[in-house]
C-alpha cells in the first residue's frame, strides 16, 4: 500500500494529463494549438494511437494552468502523479531501467522530456508505486527532478 504523501510532497509533485481524444487528422495539432496559445508550456507529450481514438499525455509547467485549460474548452481528461527523471545522456536509460527492475517496479511507459537546461536528457516516467520510485531511484543516484526543476 502506498505511503500517504505530505502536503508539501504533493504540491511539489509533477503531474501528467491524458487526454482522449477522437482519431482523426488535425485533433493533435488543436489539442496542442489551444494548450499553447492557453499559455500551457508543454514539456513532454506522447501519442497512442487506438482504432477509435487517441490517447494525448503530456506534461505541463504548472498541472493548475493545464486543469483550467480542459475544464474551460470542455475535454475531459485524467491527471496522475509521474515522475521527471534527468540524466546525462541517453546511454544512462539503462541505469532508470535497472534500478526499478532490480526492485521488481513495473514501468507502465515512458516518454522524453523535449528540453532541459544545460542540454541534459530526461524523461518522464508512469510506474507501479511513484513513491518507491522515487526512493529506488535515488538510492542509485539517479537524479529525480522535482516542480521546480521542471516550471519557468
Amino acid at each position: 500500500m502506498p505511503r500517504a504523501l505530505s502536503k508539501n510532497r504533493i504540491q511539489k509533485s509533477i503531474f501528467q494529463f491524458s487526454v482522449f481524444a477522437e482519431n482523426k487528422i488535425g485533433c493533435l495539432n488543436l489539442i496542442t494549438e489551444s494548450l499553447i496559445e492557453s499559455g500551457v508550456h508543454v514539456l513532454g507529450m506522447s501519442c497512442l494511437d487506438q482504432t477509435d481514438c487517441a490517447i494525448i499525455r503530456f506534461l505541463p509547467d504548472y498541472a493548475e494552468a493545464a486543469e483550467k485549460f480542459l475544464k474551460k474548452a470542455k475535454i475531459s481528461y485524467t491527471k496522475n502523479r509521474v515522475l521527471a527523471v534527468d540524466f546525462a545522456c541517453p546511454d544512462d536509460l539503462v541505469k532508470i531501467t535497472q534500478a526499478l527492475c532490480q526492485a521488481e517496479i513495473n514501468i507502465h511507459y515512458l516518454y522524453p522530456l523535449f528540453c532541459r537546461p544545460n542540454g541534459a536528457c530526461g524523461i518522464v516516467l508512469s510506474t507501479d508505486d511513484t513513491e518507491l520510485s522515487r526512493s529506488v531511484l535515488s538510492g542509485y543516484g539517479i537524479r529525480v527532478l522535482e516542480l521546480d526543476d521542471l516550471a519557468r
